[in-house]
């Protein structure tokens, strides 16, 4: 009897009960995610959904690269105005980003993907993001923001631990994995119209998988991105108080969030952040000698000045890694380019 009645169930059917086998243990992952005890390095594996290759990954980010190279980032100004970041080229900023973030990548879990960094010219956003395959973007206003060498670094170091772990394609392959099941819910008719299949997905998206659209990255990717990013720090001897003064001067100046909108804030602000890094530095044995500033650096600084007129305009502060959000437009439009790679 349960043969014939197998047989008679559709193909779309068939396909939502595989698809919910698949999203079960998904959402168990995402539930149990970030679990950490005492100090060690996280070690990221590609969940079982993400079916991204490295060639995938470096063939969307040079396709996200000459996007950006093309056309900027459209965002929304203070003031709710839309704007466009645009690349501003110095092939001598260039090629020192790049030799940092070259130092950082060899000492990374991953070292074989070779990095790309890019300045955005806008004075009044401190902040950077990264895309698959090793392309880092970083903002004129953030480096006029960071002090020395090993600020720096850290906030490079931050942004290849996103690629490192691969939170972006995996957000992506999640992203499409919930698309799908929503599309194959509609043709069985579980959904009858696109309001509820929109209400749906804005409803669920974020609570089960713990991201807010603002911003791209969950909570746990920012942790760990911070944490990858302290053990490469390390490791390409600059000093870890680099990262910590960093987040420190962050929570200063960003507003603090409170209450209710603090414990389900899927990005915790700089303080949370400030205090995970702290609690592991004091748990690890790092060795002393480390290096915080360099001359290339204040250089390179004493260049910007220079060309900038020697201004200071940081009056829109964005923490470091809520930077992700500049690149969501973007990274959301290749979704379905990602589909492909489901097999459900």
């Amino acid at each position: 009897m349960a043969g014939a009645a197998d047989g008679n169930v559709s193909p779309s059917k068939r396909r939502v009960c595989r698809s919910t086998v698949i999203i079960t243990p998904l959402l168990c992952a995402v539930c149990f995610s970030g679990i950490r005890a005492g100090a060690s390095e996280p070690k990221p594996v590609q969940p079982f959904y993400n079916r991204f290759t490295p060639q995938d990954e470096a063939a969307l980010g040079a396709a996200l690269a000459h996007k950006i190279e093309e056309g900027g980032i459209p965002v929304a100004s203070g003031n709710g105005e839309q704007r466009t970041l645009r690349i501003k080229h110095d092939l001598t900023l260039e090629r020192y980003l790049e030799s940092l973030a070259a130092k950082l990548a060899h000492s990374s879990q991953r070292p074989e993907i070779r990095y790309s960094v890019r300045v955005l010219d806008a004075s009044d956003v401190v902040n950077a993001f990264s895309t698959p395959g090793g392309y880092i973007y970083v903002s004129s206003g953030l480096l006029d923001f960071v002090q020395n060498e090993s600020e720096l670094a850290a906030v490079l170091g931050h942004e290849i631990g996103h690629v490192v772990a691969g939170h972006a394609s995996n957000r992506i392959a999640r992203v499409s994995l919930f698309t799908l099941l929503i599309d194959e819910a509609r043709e069985v008719g579980l959904l009858s119209d696109d309001a509820a299949a929109q209400k749906l997905a804005d409803t669920a998206m974020p609570l089960l998988f713990a991201v807010d659209a603002r911003t791209f990255y969950s909570r746990d990717d920012e942790i760990e991105a911070d944490l990858l990013g302290l053990y490469q720090l390390v490791r390409a001897g600059w000093d870890p108080e680099g990262e910590t003064a960093l987040l420190a001067r962050l929570a200063k100046a960003s507003p603090e969030q409170s209450g209710l909108a603090a414990l389900i804030a899927t990005h915790p602000n700089s303080s949370d952040r400030l205090l995970v890094v702290q609690t592991e530095c004091r748990a690890a044995t790092f060795r002393p000698g480390l290096i915080r500033d360099s001359s290339e650096f204040k250089a390179i600084k004493r260049m910007m000045h220079k060309s900038n007129g020697d201004g200071h305009s940081s009056e829109l502060l964005v923490p470091v890694g809520v930077a992700a959000g500049l690149g969501v437009a973007v990274l959301l439009g290749w979704v379905m380019w990602s589909r492909r790679r489901l097999t459900v």
